[in-house]
């Protein structure tokens, strides 16, 4: 297809030119009567003749009709021209990009144009696999916890395919649809989610009945601390707010999650029993950066009287580099480690990640690998300085096996699949893989799945984000009947995305919006100053009159994370709410802040070896436990 190639004077447009660009003949029709849109067509047409030697095309003649029709009259004919000039050279190849190419230029105006932001904006290189819109998809059901054994209402479709607009913004809009009636379909044929359990008597009863006598000794006697947990059985999405184990969205309201939960807020009087066993208390714990937990008080009354436990967290191997948000439940787990003085088992989930990332393969490829990733990580997590005497770091693909798999097949045993599935909002599309992970992950919790490293039956306390109480709401369901201590549990808030505190930092998503342990100092200032959101007033008038919001301030959040020093944090915080404190100074000693801290790490992390890290991970290093 060409169109010839002529002086494209309003007067020059006819009904079959428009119909040759792919425009329908009554929005031919119609257009023609407006003699704006003509000059906008015939202006946007000469150029493209001029950039393609009149070999235009249809699919190139819909984006440009597409621009013509959407681009704002203030948007300067130069800015106007980069998109032109990216559809002639086909790199805007979905509507999806082409609209996000319109929008920033329609923001933008008449002012200049930096081409990364835009090719950013408009998705430019993008491809979005068929496999990366069933993942998203599958991961908006499950946040949009949609009810199985229902057929999906129309506005339940559209919730869906927004939220996957929000995880793939360039994803093909036929595509996703295509793919949401699909797993819909899929979803609305399982099973309906189970009423609750009445009374706890008789479903007691049912569940020992049911799962036979326990294989060991009965656990001892202990507590329930506070409300009732949760069944396992119920989604996890608390109102107004998606959290899952794979994916957080919304504003989150802490207070809502532990009611929903069924945990327990960290309250003073549970701060204070630290201080009357003599032990420090942390930063995090004070400022309420970890604020609830499962029965943290049966883990204080064990180190009371003497008697073991042992920490368990650890961290999926996704890319090569962690961010500064990454540090957070191992800086915890350090202190709780030396504070309690207690043995500390990590591990690294690479078998998880595999099933979960599309394109992580199981080899040590340097991008892709698990193998390798996970080196990285783990000299990352080294670098902390854990003890490594009273320290384990194992790969779920290495070390799996023995009786770590025997409590591995215990628990897939005492879980069902309605269980799983409820739990974690798995589709019947979702790999297996997934649906099997959670034994995986409750394994950990038990110690005679590591009889090289710990006693027989020793408790277990698990810091990490809220986002993982999922796996152990599983875990402690099963625990009893198993004969074992269930899992205590201490939760951290999320550490905030730079563009605005209601979702957590992401590895995965927009690179220039997360601080990573390998950024330099020049990488760390220009992130800060162009991307952390600022909860201040944008004129400096406006600040000193109203102050501002510490509650939104990525900056100032940020700093309630890693700067240590309680007074000069308070004097920032009440100086920048009361005005008097401006953005930049709160900016720049966060950027200072972060610098050192990267820079401490980098140093550390240089002195770690390939072999040191498989040292840490050989269990043959600790004389078996008796």
């Amino acid at each position: 297809f060409f169109l010839p190639s002529f002086h494209m004077a309003t007067s020059g447009l006819t009904v079959d030119t428009l119909v040759a660009l792919g425009v329908t003949r009554p929005k031919a029709e119609q257009t023609l009567k407006n003699k704006s849109m003509c000059a906008s067509i015939a202006s946007i047409l000469e150029k493209a003749n001029a950039l393609t030697g009149s070999n235009i095309g249809q699919e190139r003649g819909k984006g440009l009709f597409e621009l013509s029709q959407k681009l704002k009259a203030g948007v300067s004919t130069e800015n106007r021209d980069v998109a032109i000039s990216y559809i002639c050279r086909d790199a805007l190849q979905s509507p999806e990009q082409l609209q996000g190419a319109i929008a920033f230029l329609n923001n933008l105006g008449a002012g200049p144009l930096d081409v990364k932001a835009f090719e950013a904006a408009a998705g430019v290189g993008v491809v979005v696999t068929d496999d990366q819109i069933s993942e998203a998809v599958a991961a908006a059901i499950t946040a949009l916890a949609v009810k199985p054994g229902v057929v999906a209402p129309m506005n339940v479709v559209g919730a869906v395919m927004k939220h996957v607009r929000g995880l793939q913004p360039f994803a093909s809009g036929s595509k996703v649809k295509e793919e949401t009636d699909k797993q819909l379909a899929i979803v609305a044929k399982m099973d309906p989610l189970p009423e609750a359990e009445p009374a706890p008597a008789p479903a007691a009863a049912a569940a020992a009945a049911e799962a036979g006598p326990a294989e060991h000794a009965p656990a001892p006697a202990r507590h329930e601390s506070g409300a009732e947990e949760v069944p396992p059985t119920a989604p996890h999405k608390a109102a107004g707010t998606n959290v899952g184990v794979w994916d957080v969205e919304g504003d989150v309201d802490y207070n809502k999650l532990i009611e929903k939960f069924g945990c327990q807020p960290i309250t003073p009087e549970l701060r204070a029993r630290f201080e009357r066993l003599k032990l420090p208390i942390h930063h995090f714990l004070k400022r309420g950066i970890f604020f609830s937990h499962r029965e943290l008080d049966f883990i204080l009354d064990r180190h009371e009287r003497g008697e073991a436990f042992y920490l368990y967290t650890g961290r999926g191997p996704s890319s090569g580099s962690m961010h500064v948000g990454h540090l957070v439940p191992f800086l915890f787990t350090k202190y709780l480690q030396d504070a309690f003085g207690v043995k500390l088992v990590i591990q690294m989930t690479d078998d998880e990640k595999y099933l979960v990332k599309s394109n992580l393969t199981l080899d040590d490829a340097p991008e892709t690998g698990v193998s390798r990733l996970l080196l990285e990580n783990a000299k990352d997590i080294m670098a902390l300085g854990f003890d490594p005497e009273r320290t384990f770091i194992f790969s779920d693909l290495e070390y799996m096996g023995g009786e770590f798999y025997k409590n591995v097949v215990r628990m897939q045993k005492k879980i069902t699949i309605n269980q799983a599935l409820h739990c974690f909002g798995l589709p019947g599309e979702d790999n297996i893989g997934k649906l099997n992970f959670c034994a995986i992950q409750a394994a950990p919790s038990f110690s005679s799945s590591f009889p090289h490293f710990l006693g027989p039956n020793e408790a277990c306390l698990v810091p990490c984000a809220i986002d993982q109480d999922p796996y152990f709401r599983l875990t402690r369901d099963a625990a009893p009947r198993l004969g074992y201590h269930k899992p205590s549990l201490i939760h951290s808030k999320f550490f905030p995305a730079m563009t605005g505190a209601q979702t957590k930092m992401s590895s995965s998503t927009n690179t220039n919006t997360t601080i990573f342990l390998t950024d330099d100092p020049a990488s760390i200032a220009d992130k800060i100053k162009k991307h952390a959101f600022s909860g201040a007033p944008s004129s400096l008038k406006e600040h000193q009159e109203k102050g501002a919001n510490l509650e939104v301030d990525v900056a100032y959040q940020y700093l309630t994370f890693f700067l240590e020093d309680d007074a000069e944090l308070e004097r920032l915080g009440a100086g920048y709410k009361a005005g008097t404190v401006r953005t930049v100074e709160v900016k720049d000693r966060l950027i200072a802040i972060l610098q050192d801290l990267v820079a401490k790490h980098q140093a550390a992390r240089a002195k770690i070896s390939d072999a040191d890290v498989r040292e840490m991970m050989n269990p043959a290093r600790f004389k078996k436990s008796q």
